[in-house]
């Protein structure tokens, strides 16, 4: 599983994320020229790695993480 955040304090807008992969970023709300992850299960992990090396400032910073699977949820379980 691929967890995707953004780095503000690198992102210029450039946007090149937003081309690769519309309904994965967009503009940040109240920030302007400002990327944003809304919802990058909408692609292919391939995608969002593509998006991420188009950066231009390395903004989009990319963890693997392993999917805990659904009894992960409720730890109050013994």
């Amino acid at each position: 599983m691929l967890r995707v955040r953004i780095d503000l304090h690198r992102c210029i807008g450039a946007a090149s994320c937003m081309f690769i992969a519309p309904t994965a970023f967009d503009w940040r709300k109240g920030l302007w020229g400002k990327a944003e992850v809304i919802d990058p299960a909408t692609v292919e992990e391939d995608l969002l790695r593509e998006a991420a090396l188009a950066c231009p400032t390395q903004a989009i910073i990319l963890e693997e993480t392993e999917d805990p699977g659904p009894w992960a949820a409720d730890r109050t379980r013994g």
